[in-house]
Parts: structure tokens; C-alpha cells; sequence
């Protein structure tokens, strides 16, 4: 399978995408996925199983904070994104690799108007819930004008 058949394979099951929602938040143990999304931890880790085996989660082992055996912790493994567009005389389906790096080492490749937010974070470690959440709408506005444009770009 490529790269692309294979993510989009794992993406089509909704459980996995709920699970991959909360591992690119913060990483978690498979009984903690399975209470947050309503889900059987063996279905989970099944779910789990799959996702490291396509190359999307990996797995740790952590200590137990209760003195037990090590416990298995899992975390996205990935950045990527996929675009899929369709139309009268229109296919393209494309996965790409997200690119690593903090605000300031990408700052090159970003449109004007996100350069402020890259610049007030460069350096950060943490930022107050107030101004994180300006940060982010600022953002999806960039985002939603790039898409749009994209959207131009693509009908033509």
C-alpha cells in the first residue's frame, strides 16, 4: 500500500480518528482513550495496533507511578496532512509530510499575516489560555483565506 492508500485506509474508521484527535493533543495510556471516546480498551488497542503498524502512533513504555509494572503510553507518531480534491476533470489526492521545526526556522515559508504569531511564540514555552486563543484565530483566518485561494487556484 502507499502512503497515501494507507492513511487514508486508517482515516476512514472513526474510532481511529477519535483516537488520533486526542493522541495530537497529548499522549495517553489505552485505558485513557478508551473512557474519553467511549470505546472497549481491547477495541482500542486494536485500534492502537493498526495505527502504530501504519506508521502513525508510536508506543512507550512508562513507569508506573503506583510502582507496577511499566506502563505502554502512545503519541502521534507524524505530521502530515492529506488533500483530496474532486471534480469534472478533476483528481488529485496528495499526502504530505508536515515540516519540523519551531516558528522562527519556518517563518520563511509562512504568509504575512501568521509572521506576528510566529514571532510572539519564537522562544516559548508557554503562553497564556487568552492570548494562545487569539493566536489560534488569527491562524484559522490565515488557514481559511489560504484555502480559499487554494480553492481558486484548483477550479481553474
Amino acid at each position: 500500500m502507499t502512503g497515501i492508500d494507507n492513511a487514508l485506509y486508517l482515516l476512514q474508521n472513526k474510532v481511529r480518528r477519535q483516537i488520533l484527535e486526542r493522541l495530537a493533543r497529548e499522549p495517553h495510556y489505552p485505558m485513557q482513550l478508551a473512557e474519553l471516546i467511549g470505546v472497549s480498551q481491547p477495541a482500542v488497542v486494536k485500534h492502537l495496533k493498526e495505527l502504530e503498524k501504519g506508521g502513525m502512533v508510536s508506543k512507550n513504555k512508562v513507569p508506573s507511578e503506583k510502582g507496577g509494572p511499566p506502563r505502554t503510553i502512545y503519541a502521534v507518531e507524524r505530521a502530515m496532512s492529506i488533500q483530496v480534491d474532486i471534480g469534472p476533470d478533476l483528481f488529485r489526492c496528495e499526502e504530505r509530510k508536515l515540516p519540523a521545526g519551531g516558528p522562527m526556522r519556518l517563518s520563511s515559508a509562512l504568509p504575512a499575516a501568521s509572521i506576528p504569531v510566529a514571532e510572539s511564540l519564537s522562544g516559548r514555552k508557554k503562553i497564556a489560555v487568552a492570548e494562545g486563543l487569539a493566536h489560534m484565530r488569527t491562524l484559522a483566518t490565515v488557514l481559511e483565506d489560504l484555502d480559499a485561494q487554494r480553492d481558486a487556484l484548483i477550479s481553474l
